[in-house]
């Protein structure tokens, strides 16, 4: 989409100075340790995003290491909600490779992790939208039916609880017709969005995950082109607008995504929407635009207060 500049802080001026003047920058730390006196009434859970995970480069072995790293913070996190592009990839590989990739991600996972996981899905996780190794809309595989067999969901979006928090995972990748793909929330899981919102008791504080963001400033630097700004349709989410509104309206409190492997932190309507690197960094080549190889811890308090911090994990990438 292409937003002028007058247009652009016309829609988003509001928020970008919220992010400016209310909300702490993005930090990260090395600390395994941090905020050791979490109370027992709160807790503590990941978001590890963007694995790519491969048989190259040593990635199968980073997110092993990723996984440790988490399995020694303390306090210990509850549980770890993934961010999407699980592996690398599915958009435009055949499906001897694709199924190799999704059954090498659950076996590092089974052999390193012993917290309970929560997928997201995210864009390199469709598989055949390229068309590419002879992959066509027949196969029975096609989009993003492979992910939900290889994870065991009946659809790409779903629900759970976690003590008095709804988290909400979404599936934010959408067909285009000049892309591979767009950001988004299609009409049908909107309509189930909006009534599960509406059956959550007003009270109860909720949380999303998207691959792709809805709000994130992370875009903003590459954006402005010939005197204006332009985001691409497969960088954000259509609707952020409305999106906002409709989780400031329902006590939605949190909202993480992944996608471009940079971290920020935006306090807006309310709601903290974050982005949280990669565990892959620059796709298991290095710091990426100076965010290293990390994953985000989240801590809820008694009052239901959200802390965020960013966390390397020390990977040392085999190409740089």
């Amino acid at each position: 989409m292409k937003l002028t500049r007058r247009g652009w802080f016309a829609g988003v001026g509001a928020l970008v100075g919220s992010w400016l003047s209310g909300s702490r920058a993005a930090t990260w730390t090395e600390e395994r340790s941090s905020n050791s006196s979490l109370s027992v009434d709160g807790f503590r859970f990941v978001h590890m995003t963007d694995l790519h995970i491969q048989p190259e480069l040593k990635a199968a072995q980073g997110v092993a290491a990723c996984l440790h790293h988490i399995q020694s913070l303390n306090p210990k996190p509850d549980f770890i909600l993934t961010g999407g592009d699980l592996i690398m990839d599915a958009l435009q590989q055949g499906e001897e490779r694709a199924s190799m990739l999704f059954d090498l991600l659950k076996k590092v996972f089974r052999d390193h992790n012993s917290l309970p996981v929560y997928h997201c899905m995210g864009n390199h996780d469709v598989f055949g939208w390229g068309k590419k190794q002879g992959v066509t809309e027949e196969h029975p595989k096609y989009g993003k039916k492979m992910y939900m067999e290889k994870m065991e969901l009946e659809r790409p979006y779903y629900a759970f609880d976690h003590k008095g928090w709804r988290f909400f995972v979404l599936d934010s990748v959408q067909p285009s017709e000049t892309e591979l793909y767009q950001g988004g929330i299609d009409g049908l899981q909107m309509d189930w969005f909006r009534q599960e919102l509406a059956r959550k008791p007003k009270e109860m504080p909720a949380a999303i995950v998207t691959h792709i963001p809805f709000i994130t400033v992370t875009v903003l630097p590459d954006s402005a082109k010939e005197g204006r700004f332009q985001i691409g349709s497969a960088s954000m989410c259509a609707g952020a607008q409305q999106m906002a509104q409709l989780l400031a309206d329902n006590n939605v409190k949190l909202a993480l995504s992944g996608h471009m492997h940079m971290v920020d932190e935006v306090s807006y309507r309310g709601i903290t929407f974050a982005c949280s690197g990669a565990v892959s960094g620059r796709w298991w080549k290095g710091v990426h635009k100076g965010f290293p190889e990390g994953y985000a811890i989240i801590d809820i308090s008694p009052a239901n207060q959200i802390s965020y911090q960013y966390i390397p994990f020390g990977w040392q990438a085999v190409e740089s």
